[in-house]
């Protein structure tokens, strides 16, 4: 009995071990060369693929207005909505340099706001407060860790 409990534990072990190893074949071996991306495949027989189409010879674009990504940054852009804020300068010169070098880390855009004595450097317009929140978390990790989400009118 514990003969047979061996092999069949020694044979279990070798089936896994086979099943981990995929088969390689001789023309998987092949160096291939170089590919050429802007040459033909390997099997195409040299006759023109588009042979059998007809010209282009213009564009219809759907009528109605198409929304865009451009459109829905205008529109938020437009009224109020929520932004992070990262600093609050003293200086307009301290807080173009923050603007600056936050910008070249942020895709969303960077807004200098003056209130008071202060120029107020923020980050974002965010339609719903709950995207600002959910980003502030990069603007955090980023190393501004008094960010804070607030609203903005332009």
């Amino acid at each position: 009995m514990r003969k047979a409990s061996v092999i069949t534990a020694f044979m279990i072990v070798l089936f896994c071990m086979a099943c981990g190893e995929e088969a390689v074949r001789p023309e998987d071996t092949q160096p291939m060369g170089p590919i050429d991306p802007y040459g033909d495949p390997p099997d195409y027989s040299g006759e023109d693929p588009f042979a059998n189409f007809p010209d282009v010879t213009g564009v219809s674009i759907p009528s109605g207005e198409v929304e865009t990504v451009e459109d829905e940054q205008e529109e938020i852009l437009a009224g109020t909505h929520f932004t992070i804020q990262i600093s609050a300068a003293t200086s307009e010169e301290a807080a173009l340099s923050l603007a600056e070098s936050v910008q070249g880390e942020t895709t969303h855009p960077v807004f200098i706001d003056q209130e008071g004595i202060y120029w107020k450097v923020r980050v974002g317009a965010f339609p719903a407060r709950q995207d600002a929140l959910d980003y502030a978390q990069t603007i955090v990790e980023m190393g501004f860790t008094d960010a804070w989400v607030t609203t903005r009118q332009p």
